[in-house]
């Protein structure tokens, strides 16, 4: 437990709740929904402030539009196996916030339709092209929960960039089989308006494009890939890095961050000139989130799962480092916890918990999210009530 404790003696303690999605079952607008009633019900006293956190993937543009504002557009676009679906960007004035999830997202797919060898990003290369031609030159793209292994070829061909296989022939849409095919990038037919943009790849991995540590063998399993398929999406990203590399003269296969989103960082930031930074630390600033941490006296965070990815980037490491500067304590709240991410260093102030009740199957926990997320925060507050009460006049 956090060795700062002046603010049991406020007779209003202020609570600044923070949590990334659960994925698959509460997004973190909803989290935070279900933990700020919690609060209220065991400290009703408390002053909150929520702030529900994004890093690139899923519900980012719904997080986005909390902070920054602006209005949603839909769009007619093609899911990550070329059907037609309706998908949304965020717009403020010239700015547009794109999420990748919405046209490429494996939320988009059953389990039996994931494939990464056939799904394309080209949905996104729709819904960047529809912001362009509206008059937009601000772009930050999403890129998380993607359903992709396609190295952005997908999104690209979807704004003109032409890559040909053998014999010359064109592939389209683009998908992660057609990445060991190409023999040929021409990226001079790129839509009108392109070369007036400034492209932001919001991304919460560090990942390079191939090879062990690449965007094949760590994320394509999750995306359905097994052994075999993971080992030709890695031959067919490492052509790929070649055929950039013979274009353009850009090494795009050692690049930090280009291999997020099953490599549409890579491409984006070769063909686009786009940045590639921390989601969740560009989220944060827009929000001005550390002028709200430096007045509470305490965070309550929490995500899906806390694992070894999640010391790299993800939300609670983030927030972690961020409480330790200004002396708040932490308390984090997960789906499932991994007992070695608790041990690390980052996290040794920090109150850490499972919101799961013992043995319960995958479904159970998805099904029932909401209520043991607000049954976990009711108990890691119960303390805090004890003391202030204790301490502070009603």
């Amino acid at each position: 437990m956090h060795n700062s404790f002046w603010f049991l003696f406020k007779k209003q303690m202020k609570i600044l709740i923070a949590p990334a999605s659960f994925k698959g079952s509460l997004s973190s607008i909803e989290a935070a929904k279900v933990m700020r009633r919690a609060c209220l019900d065991v400290l009703p006293s408390s002053e909150i402030v929520v702030f529900p956190i994004a890093d690139g993937g899923e519900g980012t543009i719904d997080v986005l539009k909390a902070i920054a504002g602006g209005r949603f557009v839909t769009e007619e676009i093609h899911d990550p196996i070329f059907r037609k679906i309706k998908g949304r960007w965020l717009r403020k004035g010239k700015t547009a916030y794109v999420e990748m999830a919405q046209a490429a997202g494996l939320t988009l797919l059953k389990e039996k339709e994931r494939n990464p060898l056939r799904t394309t990003s080209f949905g996104v290369g729709e819904i960047i092209r529809s912001a362009i031609s509206s008059g937009c030159r601000e772009i930050f793209i999403g890129a998380g929960g993607s359903a992709t292994n396609d190295g952005g070829i997908g999104a690209l061909t979807a704004l003109g960039t032409n890559f040909f296989g053998k014999g010359g022939r064109r592939i389209y849409p683009g998908s992660g089989k057609d990445l060991v095919e190409i023999e040929g990038i021409d990226n001079t037919g790129l839509m009108s308006g392109i070369a007036e943009c400034r492209f932001t790849i919001l991304s919460d991995v560090k990942n390079t494009l191939c090879g062990k540590k690449g965007a094949a063998y760590v994320y394509a399993p999750q995306k359905g890939a097994d052994r075999r398929e993971v080992e030709f999406l890695d031959r067919g990203l490492r052509n790929y890095g070649r055929m950039i590399r013979n274009a353009t003269g850009i090494d795009v296969v050692h690049m930090p961050g280009a291999g997020a989103a099953g490599g549409i960082a890579g491409g984006f930031a070769v063909f686009m000139s786009a940045g590639i930074v921390s989601g969740i630390e560009t989220i944060l600033k827009m929000g001005r989130f550390e002028g709200k941490i430096r007045k509470a006296d305490l965070l309550l965070t929490g995500e899906g799962r806390m694992d070894n990815q999640t010391l790299y980037g993800k939300a609670p490491s983030v927030l972690a480092r961020l409480c330790r500067k200004y002396d708040v304590p932490l308390v984090i709240l997960a789906g499932n916890v991994e007992k070695d991410v608790c041990r690390n260093q980052l996290f040794e102030d920090a109150v850490i918990t499972s919101i799961v009740p013992g043995i319960v199957t995958l479904e159970e926990a998805i099904r029932n999210a909401g209520r043991y997320l607000y049954d976990a925060t009711v108990q890691v507050l119960k303390p805090y009530r004890t003391h202030h009460s204790r301490y502070c006049s009603k």
